[in-house]
């Protein structure tokens, strides 16, 4: 869901967090071990969208303009939910989950491609926002510099997996300043996906892409949060990239296809 360069070390959360992240607020200030977690109650996810509300709501959430009605409205048409919890979860929440986790997604786009990039940090969409979202602000801040801004291509998703995540690898978490909670989607997503800047006169460079049916798997850890203004989303507190050996080494069977 988070774009990186072809070949880019799964480090990059590491590198100048406080850099990107400071960047992004100047330039908007104008205008493996452990048990698995038990069945527990979870919150089930409701598919009616948020009621729109005015530029001033948002305007609290970082954004400077009205993110398009349409943004709510999402589909899994096409797309597999896979409920891996044993029951822990139910099949129809699962579902309703994968639904809020397209919700953010599109969220997501839309924020990148407006270079909204104090959103990002602000909407409620991560409690590890510069963390989770560091590629993203990196790739406004970037765009932004060269007088452009980023548009993202849409991934093709075939599965999202429901996972339990063991809280033995909550360290694990911590240590790449992420969260750990007790459940993720294995994205199951493949190219093409494409990173592009376009300039003032609509010019169009392709940063990075990934050719058709190469795989871009990714974990994502969250939960649901019920948000007022975007509905129901997938509040995202870690985004590993299971295409990296050192992901499926430390995370599996998690990562695996």
């Amino acid at each position: 869901m988070v774009r990186r360069r072809q070949g880019e070390p799964r480090s990059w959360h590491r590198v100048c967090i406080a850099c990107c992240v400071a960047a992004v607020l100047a330039a908007c200030a104008g205008p493996g071990g452990g048990s698995e977690p038990s069945p527990r109650s979870t919150p089930a996810a409701t598919p009616t969208p948020a009621p729109e509300a005015p530029l001033s709501e948002w305007q609290k959430r970082g954004a400077t303009e009205v993110p398009p009605a349409d943004l709510s409205q999402v589909s899994l048409a096409g797309v597999s939910v896979v409920n891996e919890t044993k029951g822990a979860v139910s099949d129809a929440d699962a579902r309703a989950w994968a639904g809020a986790l397209l919700r953010s997604y599109g969220y997501l786009l839309w924020a990148v491609g407006r270079g909204q990039g104090r959103f990002l940090l602000q909407s409620g969409l991560s409690g590890a926002a510069s963390a989770v979202f560091r590629p993203n602000l990196n790739d406004i801040a970037l765009a932004r510099q060269a007088g452009a801004r980023v548009e993202y291509s849409r991934e093709v998703f075939r599965r999202l997996v429901l996972r339990p995540v063991p809280q033995g690898l909550e360290a694990t978490f911590k240590a790449e300043q992420f969260a750990w909670k007790p459940y993720a989607f294995f994205l199951d997503a493949v190219g093409p996906i494409t990173t592009t800047w376009v300039d003032g006169q609509g010019g169009r460079t392709v940063k990075s892409q990934l050719a058709p049916g190469v795989a871009a798997y990714e974990l994502m850890g969250g939960e649901l949060a019920h948000d007022p203004l975007m509905g129901d989303v997938w509040v995202l507190a870690s985004d590993w990239s299971c295409t990296a050996d050192s992901s499926r080494r430390g995370l599996a069977p998690l990562c695996n296809p």
